[in-house]
C-alpha cells in the first residue's frame, strides 16, 4: 500500500513539474521581428583578439617570487 501511494505521489509530482509556465495563448502569438530578417554587414574585426605579445609583467598584482 505504501509503495502504491509513493508511486502515485511521484506521478502527481512529475505531472505538476512538467506543466508549462507559459500563459495560455502564448503558442499562438506572432514573433516581434521578422524571422527572415538578417544583418547586412557583420561587424567582426579583421585582427585576432588578445595581446600583441606575451605578458612579461606580473599579472593581477601578484608580487614576483624571490
Amino acid at each position: 500500500m505504501r509503495r502504491a501511494l509513493l508511486m502515485g505521489m511521484g506521478v502527481l509530482v512529475g505531472f505538476l513539474a512538467c506543466r508549462t509556465t507559459q500563459p495560455p495563448g502564448t503558442e499562438n502569438r506572432e514573433p516581434l521581428d521578422d524571422a527572415a530578417q538578417r544583418e547586412e554587414v557583420q561587424n567582426v574585426p579583421a585582427e585576432p583578439p588578445g595581446p600583441a605579445g606575451p605578458i612579461t609583467e606580473p599579472d593581477g598584482g601578484i608580487p614576483p617570487q624571490r
